[in-house]
C-alpha cells in the first residue's frame, strides 16, 4: 500500500501551507507531521514528502537526518537521548552512555526487543554548564550520573515518569520556561 497522508493530516498540511507558502519553510513541519502519522521517516515516506512539497529527495533526507528528534527507522515508545558533545563527554557522558547500553543491551540507534526504549546519541542538548545531559522523551536530566540509569529504565518499564527531570535545559520547570518566553 503506498504511503499517503490521512484526511486529517492532509487538512493539517493544507493549513500549514497557508502559513509557510515556501516549500522549504514547510519541510520541517511536514516531516514532523509525517513522523506522527507513519511512526518514522522511512525512505518511502521521505520520497512521498518530497513529492508533496515538490522539492528534491536529497533536501528532504538532509533535514530528516539532521534533527535528532526525527527518526528514519522504527523507534521505541520512549526515547533516551544521551548528549555526546565534548562538555558532556568530559563530565561523564561516555560512562552514562556505556551504562545505558549495558543495561538495555543495545547500542545508539537501537531499540529494546520489547519496543519500549530507543537509545539515541545526540550532538547537543544545550546543557553544557550542567553536563552530562540526558533527554528522556521531552524531559531534560542534567548532571546525570551512571548510577541513575537503572532507576530511569525501571521507571519507564513500570510506566512511571523517571524522577528528576527539569523540563527544559537550564533546570527551569516547563511552566516557568513558558513564562520566560
Amino acid at each position: 500500500m503506498p504511503v499517503q497522508f490521512s484526511a486529517q493530516s492532509r487538512r493539517m498540511l493544507d493549513a500549514m501551507r497557508q502559513v509557510y507558502p515556501d516549500a522549504r519553510s514547510l519541510l520541517l513541519s511536514t516531516l514532523k507531521l509525517a513522523q506522527e502519522e507513519f511512526g518514522h521517516l522511512s525512505h518511502e515516506v521521505m520520497v512521498y514528502v518530497a513529492g508533496e512539497l515538490e522539492i528534491s529527495e536529497s533536501a528532504v533526507a538532509g533535514v530528516a537526518t539532521f534533527y535528532h528528534n526525527l527518526f528514519t527507522g522504527p523507534k521505541g515508545r520512549h526515547i533516551i537521548s544521551v548528549c555526546r558533545t565534548l562538555s558532556c563527554e568530559l563530565a561523564g557522558g561516555r560512562e552514562v552512555a556505556a551504562r545505558f547500553k549495558q543495561l538495555l543491551g543495545i547500542d545508539f540507534g537501537g531499540t529494546t526487543a520489547d519496543g519500549l526504549i530507543t537509545l539515541h546519541g545526540v550532538e547537543c542538548l544545550a546543557c553544557c554548564g550542567t553536563a552530562p545531559a540526558v533527554q528522556i522523551d521531552v524531559e531534560y536530566f542534567e548532571n546525570f550520573r551512571p548510577q541513575q540509569c537503572e532507576e530511569v529504565i525501571d521507571a519507564l518499564r513500570e510506566g512511571r515518569k523517571p524522577p528528576g527531570g527539569s523540563g527544559v535545559p537550564g533546570g527551569w520547570p516547563a511552566e516557568t520556561a513558558k513564562e520566560q518566553v
